[in-house]
């Protein structure tokens, strides 16, 4: 019967990929290219909240943005926030339609060894295949897009239904509070209600996926929470020829060595649930006999996704030990010991269940527990599946890329989109971008860089959102 019902179970589990008609895909050439290489030469970076802004770079590149993109400057209003934070207002002939928003950013984060690069980060070196620098998958390919596709759209005439609002950032490497925090601020004080937010963060994956041999597109439907906790140990030193059993930093190492190997229970999330839910019919009949019976065989899906880093991250609060500092000499016992570990929040998690989780484990009231506000923030809504906006960035992607499988998931990063949950509850995260295991550690790594079709097909994805997601 067990068997019978598993058979059953496997064969009602359908796909969920949308069928679409087949559309012209609007083609762009090697200008749009060009265009990128010189956006990446602004070296637009954000390196802390309390550091001051290069106002030269940021200025320079809104006025690059302003003379590449006529049409913007002439048909959309443009208002400039905090500075450098940019809203485009696209009106649409429909005022009872609600507006969808189209996001990116324009800072980028600190190119770190530029000696180890193989081309200069902040040169935007088109090779012919790539381009090559700082922000050409983070996320500066999409902004480029972005505007690409609208100048395209205005300069064939289309008129939208709907408001079509773009939002550009430009501190969403350092939480994003002063351009898109003020930018959905004003929003919501203008009464804006909108349709759906699409920003950037998941992307199209290839061999990413276990078991999936086509690519599969990502689109972010929650991001998890973010909090660092201080550990301090204080206690009586003296001198190392004569040590104590127990030291300050004795003490603290014990306390990261179980928060590690003692971390927080993992769990199938909603967003990961409906990644189930996406991926599991594309997948070979064995594999998809697992995914369709969830119910029997959760233990075997957890132990496969603890398998890896990203897995592992996608089923649990992980726990990541990254600043620890003690001492003063090498021969003197510390009188104080300190670390800070970071968690990244499971959807269905809070900040105050870490905190219990930390004092259970830690158990040991010499070291003290102390959150930091910095960065800190809960996990976002989990937004739908069923409505018009995930229906249009799925049938969109599907038309653009026909090769793909889309799935909705967890973002395990963070993006300037959720400030715009004041806004609406439909915020999806995809950028055009196509990635394998090798392109992920460029990404705030070493030797960042885009194919350039993969780069002119992504132009052609906001193209087409627009066409259908404002009619």
């Amino acid at each position: 019967m067990l068997l019978i019902i598993i058979i059953i179970k496997t064969l009602l589990f359908k796909s969920l990929q949308v069928q679409t008609e087949k559309v012209t895909i609007a083609s762009f050439g090697n200008e749009s290219a060009d265009h990128l290489s010189q956006a990446v030469r602004f070296p637009t970076i954000s390196y802390s909240a309390t550091s001051p802004i290069d106002t030269a770079a940021f200025s320079g590149y809104i006025d690059f943005i302003t003379k590449t993109y006529p049409k913007i400057k002439e048909k959309l209003t443009r208002e400039v926030f905090n500075n450098f934070g940019l809203l485009y207002t696209w009106k649409g002939k429909n005022p009872s339609m609600k507006p969808m928003i189209l996001m990116a950013h324009m800072d980028v984060v600190p190119p770190g060894d530029t000696s180890a690069w193989l081309k200069k980060p902040f040169s935007g070196e088109n090779d012919g295949k790539y381009i090559w620098g700082r922000g050409t998958l983070d996320d500066k390919a999409a902004m480029i897009s972005i505007l690409e596709a609208v100048e395209r759209l205005l300069s064939e005439g289309y008129e939208p239904e709907r408001t079509i609002y773009l939002s550009f950032g430009y501190d969403e490497e350092i939480s994003g509070t002063r351009g898109a925090g003020t930018i959905a601020n004003a929003l919501k004080e203008r009464g804006v209600e909108a349709e759906f937010v699409l920003d950037e963060g998941m992307a199209i994956t290839n061999g990413m996926v276990p078991m999936m041999k086509k690519p599969v597109a990502l689109v972010g439907t929650s991001e998890k929470g973010y909090l660092s906790v201080k550990l301090v140990v204080e206690m009586a030193g003296g001198h190392s020829s004569t040590p104590e059993k127990e030291s300050a930093l004795i003490v603290l190492n014990r306390a990261i060595y179980n928060l590690v190997n003692r971390q927080m229970k993992a769990k199938i999330s909603g967003p990961v649930d409906d990644f189930i839910r996406y991926i599991g019919p594309e997948m070979p009949f064995y594999a998809r006999t697992i995914f369709a019976n969830k119910w029997l065989f959760k233990g075997i899906l957890l132990n496969v996704y603890q398998g890896s880093a990203s897995g592992n991250a996608l089923v649990r609060t992980t726990t990541a030990p990254t600043l620890i500092q003690a001492g003063i000499k090498d021969n003197v016992i510390p009188t104080k010991a300190e670390a800070v570990v970071n968690f990244r929040i499971l959807s269905e998690e809070n900040s105050g269940d870490v905190i219990k989780h930390i004092e259970n484990v830690v158990s040991d009231k010499r070291v003290k527990i102390i959150p930091l506000e910095e960065g800190k923030s809960e996990p976002t809504p989990v937004s739908p599946t069923d409505v018009k906006g995930f229906l249009n960035v799925f049938t969109a992607l599907r038309q653009i890329y026909p090769e793909v499988a889309v799935a909705p998931t967890l973002m395990l990063g963070s993006s300037d989109s959720r400030h715009f949950s004041v806004v609406t509850k439909n915020i999806y995260r995809f950028a055009p971008i196509v990635v394998n295991s090798e392109d992920m550690t460029r990404i705030h790594g070493l030797n960042e860089r885009t194919a350039i079709e993969d780069f002119k097909r992504g132009i052609g994805f906001y193209y087409r959102l627009i066409q259908i997601s404002s009619n």
